[in-house]
């Protein structure tokens, strides 16, 4: 009896620890959709965000001659930054690079521009053209970085081919191709490289060992960001993996990754679009595959890619032809419940209650606005504030534009006039008199004053009751006299009107006033020390009103 009982409560715990892991998942799923859901209604701000980008890029070296080779390395960055972006711009940038170098005698660069122009081909389709591509490049005169980039090419070739020829007699004989290919890149590639990585991955999946093959990707995929190109392809591929291991859960959630990683890359040569369309109307929910499937086959036209675009157009009327049959439905099941509605409604006396709803929907409504109104009076009071910081931010720029304009034009044209002296007295070969100007520190005192001068006369102007404020935040017998020389501070209050002006580091303080941290330090404890409110007397001080 008790062996039952025990049997009994390991099961009631398993199915609960199978539940909470099933509604986890669940709220993850969600979560991610909703993530997607977002990002797709921010598409064209990110669209615009990237185009920005990569116009700065092109503005960065207007007016520059460029060498062949500097010319080289921008058309490589723009054609990385347009590879998922859009087809005919990166095609336009690798092809100006091939025809650059057929005047330049460098196997390695033209093989990278050769198998970049394969790739570009390969995505839109034009696998013909992608393997003539790779067919000028000879292996015997490249390097083995650029080996790896060519297998690497011709690899995703034989891959492409594959998801064109599904269900056909060819797809078995262009896998084995790519895993061909794969074997010649783990040969040499460098074992932490991303090209060693997803090809001993894709390897070791075709080879049946899909455990091992996720494993890999879910080591690597940490070390890299969502928005780039690689997580999105990573994410992708696991989806892939997890698919053969009819693990849809996982699948699900590695195809969100790879789109929400699409869109905040602005990576508009995708699969992953497609790939949840396909998962959805599987599921039933053609609605959502349909929104889905639109969302891949609009990012395939604003890319150029005939290949995703015929991928996309060969789901497009099963889900079409679903969603049309479901939309059928759903409308026959309205219609049939707005006429029970409607038969219904004539039996029931409902005006009563529809005009007590009326009034209560009028109570909450009023309550509403209130509160809206009570909103907008705090947002007033906010508005009236800034309005106040600005106008004041905007009294003293002007004021110390001015100032510190005059000043500088001040100190050049003293500095012009000492030149010319020390230049005379040279040419003069007056060494002593040279000597003695040049151990003077009465240029420097004398734009010190002048500094002080000017700061002394800005500051005032903008706080003209800038010293009785200050009097009244000391203690008695503390304060500050108020001499004849209204226009002139002494260096406490200069300490305190760069604490008005909000500089706090006690360092650029001391910078300002040409004088030891140790005294900008001592000045404020004592200050502190006469305050009638020690603590907040720094606060009360940047609360002083320019009038």
């Amino acid at each position: 009896m008790r062996i039952i009982m025990k049997i009994t409560v390991a099961a009631i715990l398993i199915l609960s620890c199978v539940k909470i892991m099933a509604s986890t998942n669940d709220q993850e799923i969600k979560t991610l959709y909703h993530t997607l859901d977002s990002l797709i209604g921010c598409q064209d701000s990110l669209i615009a965000e990237k185009k920005a980008h990569i116009l700065a890029i092109h503005d960065g070296v207007k007016g520059m001659e460029l060498t062949s080779e500097q010319e080289i390395a921008l058309n490589n960055r723009l054609y990385d930054e347009y590879l998922a972006f859009n087809f005919d711009s990166a095609h336009h940038y690798i092809k100006k690079n091939i025809e650059i170098l057929q005047t330049l005698d460098d196997a390695n660069l033209k093989a990278g521009s050769l198998i970049r122009m394969a790739h570009i081909l390969a995505v839109s389709g034009l696998f013909e053209k992608a393997d003539a591509m790779l067919g000028e490049i000879s292996l015997k005169q490249i390097n083995t970085e650029k080996k790896v980039e060519y297998y690497n090419q011709k690899a995703e070739l034989f891959l492409y081919r594959s998801e064109m020829a599904q269900y056909s007699p060819y797809f078995k004989e262009y896998i084995d191709s790519a895993q061909y290919y794969r074997q010649l890149i783990l040969q040499i590639a460098p074992k932490e490289s991303f090209e060693y990585i997803t090809n001993m991955a894709n390897y070791t999946s075709e080879k049946g060992n899909e455990d091992q093959a996720i494993r890999i990707f879910e080591d690597y995929l940490p070390s890299i960001k969502q928005g780039d190109r690689r997580y999105s392809i990573i994410t992708s591929t696991l989806a892939y993996f997890y698919s053969r291991k009819q693990q849809s859960a996982l699948q699900e959630k590695n195809v969100l990754l790879s789109a929400i990683s699409d869109l905040r890359g602005t990576i508009l040569e995708n699969n992953s679009f497609r790939e949840l369309s396909a998962i959805l109307m599987e599921r039933g929910d053609y609605s959502k595959a349909y929104f889905y499937l639109s969302q891949a086959s609009d990012d395939a036209q604003l890319y150029g890619s005939r290949l995703r675009s015929v991928q996309a157009a060969r789901l497009s009327p099963l889900i079409t032809k679903a969603y049309d049959a479901e939309r059928a439905q759903a409308q026959r099941r309205t219609n049939n419940l707005l006429i029970i509605l409607s038969l219904i409604a004539l039996l029931l006396v409902g005006s009563v209650i529809y005009t007590l709803s009326l009034m209560r929907k009028r109570r909450l409504i009023n309550e509403k606005i209130k509160r809206m109104n009570a909103e907008l009076s705090q947002h007033n009071d906010e508005i009236r504030v800034m309005n106040a910081q600005m106008k004041e931010a905007n009294r003293i720029k002007d004021e110390y534009i001015g100032r510190f304009l005059e000043l500088c034009s001040n100190l050049i044209h003293r500095g012009e006039e000492r030149l010319k002296k020390m230049n005379r007295l040279a040419r003069e070969r007056k060494l002593e008199e040279l000597y003695a100007e040049l151990k003077s520190n009465a240029p420097i005192n004398g734009g010190i004053r002048m500094f002080h001068q000017n700061f002394d006369t800005a500051f005032l102007n903008i706080y003209p009751n800038f010293v009785s404020e200050v009097n009244s935040l000391m203690t008695e017998g503390n304060g500050f006299d108020v001499g004849e020389e209204t226009n002139k501070l002494t260096t406490e209050l200069r300490v305190l009107a760069l604490i008005r002006l909000g500089i706090q580091d006690n360092q650029k303080i001391a910078d300002i006033l040409r004088s030891s941290i140790t005294t900008i330090y001592t000045y404020r404890s004592k200050l502190k020390s006469r305050a009638r409110n020690k603590d907040s007397f720094e606060d009360d001080i940047r609360q002083i009103a320019t009038y």
